[in-house]
């Protein structure tokens, strides 16, 4: 059974979380909350298992390449570092999966492939929860914040199979009820295909407090690749270098001393300084981002904004970008006081609220899904 829009939570719902239902969270029910992202996939459950996984799938490309590897298929981690070997498939794409029913099938072609690689990449996530025999399994699935129905049923059709039901549920709501910001709280989730907006005052969210942008970590990555390429172009740059470099350095804070990398030109290894390339891509997301940020506090009832301009948090990965919650802060400034904090956990937050969530589920709520 599935339930493709986000719950209703009720007046009996715990709100600290698993503690509530801990002793049926260990009987024959598994909980599960699930973040299927662009770049890495993450499920908590309710056993105390939280697993992570790039969200990439690849096949071997020859017969050389099976002889090399011994699989026939390859997840996450294993496929980035034999990339050369592989033809890798990303399939979600700004936040939601790329598959629709009717074109399930064995994995011939391109199109049937990536519909492969959506059904392998959801089951090997699953497949980390280490589910028992006969047990029955409830999951809360993240999504960006605006997903359409259709992206939302998407994510449904490939996991009903797997569990026995599963709710479909904004990503930044989710940071927000696991860290329990229920009130008077924005929050920014950065992931790579997306940028998702919520703004919590005590009750479920409609769609005017969310919003979805596509500006992201993948657009950061593309435009850094770019300049990358052109300041250092006697050396070929890879997607893949371009990220990692990103993910280690990446700041918006004004310029005060050089990031000097070394790359291989002619075999030889060269410094260059990529500072200055890497702030301009990071900044990209900035004008949107703090624009919608602006919005969602200043539509909102004048006598609740100061709070909540004082309570912004940022998820995901692009959480971790240094200096973003001191510029969101200045750009606040004229409005008065702000206050942005960062989660502690980027990684594990949708999973971990999504775990939250289906544990405090009343009964009656699972079984009408």
């Amino acid at each position: 059974m599935a339930e493709e829009t986000g719950p209703v939570i009720p007046a009996g719902a715990s709100p600290e979380g698993a503690s509530a239902s801990s002793s049926e969270a260990t009987g024959d029910i598994l909980y599960l909350g699930v973040d299927l992202g662009t770049a890495n996939s993450s499920i908590a459950t309710s056993t105390d298992i939280t697993r992570t996984v790039p969200s990439v799938v690849g096949w071997p490309k020859d017969l050389v390449a099976y002889k090399f590897l011994q699989k026939p298929i390859v997840y996450g981690e294993e496929s980035i570092r034999n990339r050369m070997t592989l033809d890798l498939y990303y399939p979600l794409e700004k936040g939601v999966l790329k598959y629709r029913p009717d074109g399930s099938g064995s994995p011939a072609g391109d199109e049937n492939r990536e519909i492969a690689a959506v059904e392998e990449l959801v089951q090997h996530v699953i497949g980390l929860a280490e589910i028992k025999p006969n047990q029955r399994v409830r999951a809360v699935v993240g999504a960006p914040a605006l997903a359409s129905i259709n992206d939302k049923q998407a994510i449904i059709d490939v996991m009903k199979d797997l569990v026995d039901a599963v709710m479909v549920v904004s990503e930044p709501f989710l940071v927000a009820y696991g860290l329990g910001f229920y009130n008077n709280a924005v929050v920014v989730d950065i992931g790579a295909g997306t940028l998702d907006l919520c703004r919590m005052h005590g009750t479920i969210p409609s769609d005017e407090d969310q919003r979805t942008l596509y500006e992201a970590g993948n657009y950061v990555d593309e435009r850094f690749h770019s300049l990358l390429q052109e300041k250092v172009q006697d050396s070929p740059i890879s997607r893949h270098l371009a990220r990692s470099l990103k993910e280690r350095y990446a700041f918006v804070s004004p310029i005060t001393e050089g990031i000097s990398v070394e790359f291989q030109v002619e075999g030889k290894p060269v410094l260059y300084n990529i500072a200055e390339e890497l702030k301009e891509s990071c900044e990209g997301i900035l004008p949107n981002m703090q624009a919608a940020i602006r919005e969602l506090i200043t539509t909102f009832e004048p006598e609740f904004q100061d709070e909540m301009r004082n309570n912004i948090v940022l998820a995901g990965g692009g959480s971790q970008i240094k200096g973003l919650p001191e510029v969101i802060e200045s750009d606040l400034a004229e409005f008065g006081s702000a206050r942005v904090s960062v989660v502690d956990d980027p990684v594990y937050a949708g999973a971990l609220g999504g775990l939250k969530l289906a544990i405090d589920m009343p009964e009656d709520e699972w079984e009408s899904v």
